[in-house]
């Protein structure tokens, strides 16, 4: 036996007993040989064929983190395995990063997708569109790779070039664009008054500086003599942020009303999370429609869900895209670590989002193709695009049905009342979301 042969087959053999010991501890005596030891067995065999089969060699932590890595891609888009050194890069990646193409990603049909660009980024102006699906980044092939691992590749400092490659639904060949990663600098909350006391509102990402955006916006709108008739609130093309991000915004609208519940296998993941009351701004419930799409995801899904449950809005336009698990950090003994989901959200109407999303109580208006309009002017990749300014709002078919929408409101059916079913009682405060408690 080679010593290679000797350290492989030790290092196997504390696979098979941590595993083992896993698995008896979690199953019935009956069941633990049966269960665990015929699976375990499928998995040394394959260890050990490619040890001494494959073309070249391979260390034997590679393919025991490559082991680990492929588990963990079979759970969901949101659960991940680092390296010692990814988890050491991670644990200082607590702060924004310096300079970002401003990208949400996710795993789709394990295909590295586009959730949503941000609005007014990088990825945005170079005409980048939700359900993009990126091939390669930096010539190198995204195939395998989680988004948490394709994010911090287009992250870094300002001016830094980003080449990707992206196939889109109808278009045959592969597209190349160049991106240069840039700050943020851009408002994350925008606000134009519309015709008769009707006002639009958009977030166009969910940042630590939103919550005071929002606040300002609507402290002028009730400051302001004029009449408010109604807001259009626009989710489109609003995607990730944090889950204590969500509770703030939505806070803003509902006080210290249910935002949202969590629940998973443990007890102590199944929990309520209300909101701020100090948070508060507007109180009178005004006509509110709120405008989605596929790449309304997380926060953005969340506050739909608030706003639909609480205040009575309606929403408008297309299916969301289904994104909000609560992950837990677990260290391992080397120093890697596994980021895994443990809880799943759901929204005080107790409608699960995660891989299902929200659909409208309005749809948007059908298309030829399956392609969904998006907020903002029309891009081609390699074609810069320009942030929206009021004409393109009062252009946007959306805007417009809901205008006609907000303007008929208490005289169609179509009008909800908030859902007085909810009993506060069963819902006690939670003061910090279960993302934040676990990953901090």
């Amino acid at each position: 036996m080679t010593p290679r042969q000797f350290t492989f087959r030790r290092t196997l053999g504390a696979l098979i007993l941590c595993a083992a010991l896993c698995g008896i501890l979690s199953l019935p005596a009956a069941a633990a040989s049966s269960q665990v030891y015929a699976q375990l067995r499928l998995l040394v065999e394959a260890l050990y064929e490619i040890d001494n089969k494959y073309v070249t060699e391979i260390k034997d932590r590679e393919l025991i983190y490559g082991a680990i890595r492929g588990m963990v891609a079979s759970l969901d888009p949101n659960s991940s395995f680092l390296s010692p050194a990814e988890y050491q890069e991670n644990q200082h990646e607590a702060k924004a990063p310096e300079a970002e193409a401003g990208l949400a990603l996710s795993v789709k049909d394990n295909i590295l997708t586009v959730i949503a660009p941000v609005e007014g980024g990088p990825a945005w102006r170079s005409g980048i569109s939700a359900d993009d699906h990126i091939l390669k980044i930096n010539n190198q092939s995204t195939r395998n790779i989680t988004a948490m691992e394709a994010a911090r590749k287009l992250q870094g400092p300002p001016g830094t070039k980003v080449s990707l490659q992206l196939i889109r639904n109808g278009l045959v060949k592969p597209l190349d664009i160049e991106l240069t990663l840039e700050k943020h600098v851009s408002d994350t909350v925008v606000h134009f008054p519309l015709e008769d006391g009707y006002h639009y509102i958009r977030l166009r990402t969910p940042r630590d500086r939103s919550t005071f955006e929002l606040q300002n916006v609507l402290r002028s709108l009730q400051a302001s003599p004029s009449p408010k008739k109604g807001i259009i609130l626009d989710l489109r093309n609003t995607a990730g942020g944090r889950l204590e991000e969500a509770r703030r915004l939505a806070s803003v609208f509902v006080g210290s009303d249910l935002i949202y519940s969590t629940r998973g296998r443990q007890s102590d993941i199944k929990q309520p999370v209300t909101g701020l009351k100090e948070y508060q701004v507007l109180k009178e419930k005004l006509p509110l429609i709120v405008l989605m799409d596929q790449g309304t995801s997380r926060v953005a899904e969340i506050m739909a869900g608030v706003l639909q449950a609480h205040w009575g809005a309606l929403l408008l336009g297309y299916n969301t895209f289904g994104d909000c698990s609560v992950t837990r950090l677990f260290p391992l003994r080397d120093g890697s670590a596994l980021i895994v989901s443990v809880g799943h959200c759901y929204t005080p109407r107790d409608r699960l989002i995660q891989g299902k999303g929200l659909e409208p109580d309005i749809p948007g208006p059908k298309k030829d193709t399956d392609e969904q309009p998006i907020s903002g002017s029309p891009g081609t990749p390699g074609k810069e695009k320009t942030l929206p300014n009021l004409n393109d709002v009062m252009q946007d078919p959306l805007v417009q049905q809901a205008l006609v929408k907000l303007k008929s409101w208490g005289k169609s059916t179509a009008t909800q009342k908030p859902d007085n079913r909810i009993l506060k009682k069963k819902h006690q405060a939670s003061s910090v979301p279960m993302e934040e408690k676990e990953l901090s």
